[in-house]
């Protein structure tokens, strides 16, 4: 065969293995979404998700996808659309089966959904004021992460007016001591962890410490939550986005990495093609199984005289049957014998 052949073959494989994947992604306008490319969506968090695990939107009530039969983190920020009383009790069973709620508000409807959950624990109504702050006051910041997993690598954490944690103890990150909250001063619940039943509420009192414009800051502390939560499987709430419109937006290239394995046996593999066609162990091969095939749909053939005694067995008479084909072998009876 032509050796241009087996080139074509190693040049066409092997740039499948390399060549960069193009893949259609959508977007949407909606704050805190992860379709959202803007400073105001969650697109970088959304990636980090899909670099940890299984990653599904949900774009229905809770009640409509079956939200109690799944497992996994669901992931909810910034929602301001409220939850019925089905979907909160979808909820509740989702996380008494020992799934993870990542619940991330301020003066949405996070409230209603912990009401709803039946705990005590809620958001203030007023945003935190500090005076340690990044870009201005409405940016504070803290050092204050008390959870040792979560600190790892993490010089500080900034927020956008976040709100408090209000009845809580030992929560997992605080503001900075330097905080005012109505008429008090201190540090202020931001971040806290909650047993219900088998699972857990991981509750943060700002989204938009998950936001694209402040991810670069908190990505190392994002990093830390997301590699902590016990399920790798991640549905993302945007029915409760009340702006959430989802559009075409073209395509998104995906580079993949050489993997020199795959390609090394790839090639061995043509030459393995290119070793059995051109020494010829190909034809006989397909001979060997034509053959086969042959030997297995050819009919049996018999004498004329093992017919007859077949035929005999059955009960014909043999003197009959063998005049019959000497008429047909001469043809009498079709009119061969007489010149017709």
């Amino acid at each position: 065969m032509n050796r241009v052949f087996y080139g074509i073959l190693l040049v066409v494989g092997i740039g499948l293995i390399v060549m960069p994947l193009s893949v259609p992604v959508f977007k949407s306008d909606a704050p805190y979404s992860v379709l959202n490319t803007k400073w105001n969506g969650l697109s970088s968090f959304g990636r980090l998700l899909y670099t940890n695990g299984e990653v599904t939107p949900i774009l229905a009530p809770y009640d409509s996808v079956g939200l109690e039969d799944l497992e996994g983190t669901l992931v909810v920020v910034g929602p301001d659309v409220g939850f019925s009383s089905g979907e909160v009790e979808e909820l509740k069973s989702f996380l008494e089966k020992g799934n993870t709620l990542l619940l991330a508000d301020d003066f949405g409807t996070g409230n209603q959904l912990l009401e709803g959950l039946g705990l005590k624990v809620r958001l203030s109504k007023k945003p935190v004021l500090s005076l340690t702050y990044s870009k201005n006051a409405d940016f504070p910041v803290t050092m204050d992460v008390r959870d040792p997993e979560l600190a790892k690598g993490v010089s500080l954490l900034v927020m956008s007016r976040p709100s408090a944690i209000l009845n809580v103890q030992n929560a997992l990150v605080y503001t900075s001591n330097a905080s005012m909250l109505g008429g008090t001063y201190g540090a202020f619940p931001v971040v806290v962890r909650i047993p219900y039943g088998k699972g857990t509420i991981i509750l943060v009192s700002d989204p938009d410490i998950f936001t694209n414009s402040l991810y670069r800051e908190n990505e190392p502390f994002l990093k830390n939550l997301v590699e902590g939560l016990p399920k790798k499987t991640f549905y993302i709430d945007e029915a409760h986005h009340a702006d959430f419109n989802p559009y075409s937006s073209g395509s998104i290239v995906i580079r993949r990495a050489v993997n020199r394995e795959l390609v090394f046996y790839y090639v061995l593999f043509v030459a393995f093609i290119a070793f059995i066609v051109e020494s010829g162990i190909a034809g006989r091969i397909l001979a060997w199984l034509a053959s086969l095939v042959a030997r297995f749909f050819r009919e049996e053939e018999i004498s004329q005289e093992e017919l007859i005694r077949r035929l005999e067995e059955k009960g014909l008479d043999g003197d009959k049957l063998k005049t019959i084909l000497e008429e047909i072998r001469t043809g009498s009876r079709i009119g061969g014998a007489h010149g017709r």
